[in-house]
């Protein structure tokens, strides 16, 4: 293998932009379980399909430090590499880490009739509907549910809570990442009033019961019938901070590949406040957390991005290779910014620039700024 067994096939990726094409171009392109649970900014699966094929070489490791709900890694496993994939929100976690575990109907049904039974045989406190009542950043949450819904999703959420995230089975996981993207919608599949699939926006109709164990199951059965390859592989996934010190069994990597929140996107927690709440977080924790994530830090220096490219640096094998995918705004170019941070780790680099004029938005009102996707690679 050459240092760069990459570069024919970067090459050709620039020149043809074959995600523009069909059948990559197509809005259902990919495995199903790409849409196990709707998430703004996602990545489009097949950029993330072409970056893995190009960059990490047959049955690899890579890892994705900015996993979201796990786009990259979820392809690296699909094609037989192994996968390692950060990420700080509870919600995107456990997403992520049900995309990259292999599971079986049988004992996820198991855990859907325990879920059930603790529906049945379970009240929820008063605390509980004191939070609800008094908290929500479209509409207080009780806005969002018929009163018996409501009931049911305030004890399903207990019911996930009452293990730490890190203990939950691929079978607790895949239940609770299909709970949290049937949590809200505009059709009948959601359990909330008319809202928005990706971003809960104030809800509007009428309360109608919509019980949850069905639409569950619904969702769980389509996720288990996605077709999965013989050689998938397995992933490993870490609630963590990407730009703090990095898990030491994370390491000979091929490649690091990436897509970091664009400098101009809409705050994650605003667009995933719902989500974020059932996965865990508190009402005060959205006035707390927020500073943690990079893409509040980042407005203020990207230098935060330093410890990323030097541990990228020092994880990889020789040869190795930091990819990222990135957004350009007349306000900002993230690729030439974080260009110039990692000129003491890597001596090379090359940079694309593709407009996104093309891209749908899906009925999200708000999209940023963001007029072009850069693709640095540093090696």
């Amino acid at each position: 293998m050459t240092e760069r067994w990459w570069a024919e096939d970067w090459k050709e990726f620039k020149e043809t932009l074959p995600h523009q094409e069909e059948p990559y171009s197509k809005r259902s392109w990919g495995n199903g379980l790409h849409s196990l649970c709707s998430f703004p900014g996602k990545l489009k699966p097949a950029i993330a399909h072409h970056l893995v094929d190009i960059f990490v070489p047959e049955e690899g490791t890579m890892l994705d430090p900015f996993a979201g709900v796990g786009t990259i890694p979820f392809e690296a496993s699909l094609q037989g590499h192994t996968p390692y994939a950060f990420d700080l929100s509870p919600h995107a976690f456990t997403i992520t880490k049900a995309k990259l575990q292999v599971t079986s109907a049988t004992t996820t049904s198991d855990v859907i009739s325990e879920l059930e039974n603790y529906l049945e045989s379970n009240t929820p406190t008063e605390s509980a509907y004191d939070t609800v009542s008094e908290f929500g950043l479209n509409g207080d949450i009780e806005e969002y549910y018929h009163e018996d819904t409501l009931e049911e999703v305030l004890l399903a959420r207990e019911y996930f809570l009452s293990k730490p995230l890190v203990e939950l089975s691929p079978s607790e996981l895949l239940v609770m990442a299909s709970l949290l993207h049937v949590l809200h919608g505009n059709r009948p599949y959601a359990l909330s009033r008319r809202s928005h699939p990706i971003t809960p926006y104030a809800p509007s109709g009428d309360f109608e019961y919509r019980p949850l164990i069905p639409r569950v199951e619904d969702k769980v059965e389509r996720s288990l019938n996605c077709d999965i390859p013989f050689n998938f592989t397995e992933g490993h996934t870490f609630q963590a901070d990407s730009l703090k010190w990095w898990p030491v069994e994370v390491d000979n990597l091929d490649a690091v590949i990436t897509s970091p929140p664009f400098f101009d996107s809409t705050r994650f927690y605003s667009q995933n406040w719902l989500r974020l709440w059932f996965a865990g977080w508190e009402p005060e924790d959205f006035d707390s957390r927020p500073s943690e994530f990079v893409d509040k830090r980042q407005k203020e220096t990207f230098n935060v991005y330093e410890p990323l490219i030097r541990q990228s640096r020092e994880r990889l094998k020789e040869g190795g290779v930091l990819v990222f995918h990135l957004g350009k705004s007349d306000k900002c170019d993230m690729a030439e910014e974080l260009r110039q941070i990692a000129e003491p780790w890597f001596d090379n680099y090359d940079i694309l620039d593709e407009s996104v004029a093309h891209v749908e938005k899906h009925g999200v009102e708000d999209k940023g700024s963001t007029t072009n996707h850069m693709y640095l690679v540093l090696y």
